[in-house]
């Protein structure tokens, strides 16, 4: 089965403007609040969080996948009701949904969700086939990178921990495989290039492109961001230019 990492769109005709959104409405101490949603990450929550609404740029289109960075948003989607209920139909565990309306001109749009997703499957990497990384702190500064070879995800999290109880660097997966027995439509991984990637099967992509879903860019899991970026590469050819 083939999978996507779900990408914000990069073209300026789909988003109206970039960047997308322009600032970000708080509603509560950020800082101290322990009810503000930006202080849970990929763990299920058991209360009802406060959010912060997006705030967007007066030429940007309402896409139902919104590309904001800020606090409230990290390691999160923020979708509309149409994607939402495409989401849900494939994905019946693992994922948690807290209405977030956005602000558009003097419009408030009620109908988007952020998206609190906690199916993290790394039981399901091929590691043995997958380019993984570390990227090395240098005494005088700056980063290097080293390929690591691991077979498995016990190898995978004992290494992972190693290097974050030594401060020494990180580890990261730059080319990801899944295994040929996966059949999940809809999951989360952690620890690959960019962070935080929600993966779609073939089948979830095409009812969400079929939807009409606008905002959304789909990148094979196999290629690193280098090479799906590439000028004139794949994404470019699908999707066209920035």
């Amino acid at each position: 089965m083939n999978y996507y990492f779900i990408n914000h769109s990069l073209n300026i005709r789909t988003l109206g403007n970039h960047p997308q959104t322009k600032s970000i409405k708080y509603n509560c101490d950020v800082w101290n609040e322990p009810h503000f949603i930006e202080h849970v990450h990929n763990e299920k929550i058991d209360f009802e969080p406060i959010v912060s609404n997006a705030i967007l740029s007066p030429k940007s289109k309402l896409t139902d996948l919104i590309d904001v960075t800020g606090m409230g948003f990290t390691r999160k989607l923020l979708i509309s009701s149409k994607l939402r209920k495409i989401i849900e139909k494939y994905c019946k565990s693992g994922i948690q949904f807290f209405q977030s309306p956005i602000i558009h001109r003097t419009d408030i749009i009620p109908d988007y969700w952020v998206m609190n997703a906690y199916n993290i499957r790394l039981d399901l990497i091929d590691y043995y086939n997958s380019e993984i990384f570390s990227r090395r702190r240098k005494a005088e500064g700056g980063t290097y990178l080293i390929e690591e070879k691991i077979s498995n995800m016990d190898s995978f999290i004992k290494k992972r921990e190693e290097y974050n109880s030594k401060k020494t660097g990180n580890l990261f997966i730059k080319k990801v495989k899944i295994l040929p027995r996966a059949n999940e439509d809809f999951f989360t991984l952690i620890n690959v290039e960019g962070g935080v990637k929600y993966i779609v099967s073939e089948k979830l992509k095409k009812e969400i492109e079929d939807a009409g879903c606008t905002g959304i860019e789909f990148q094979p899991i196999e290629l690193s961001l280098s090479e799906w970026l590439a000028p004139g590469g794949p994404r470019e050819q699908i999707y066209g230019k920035s």
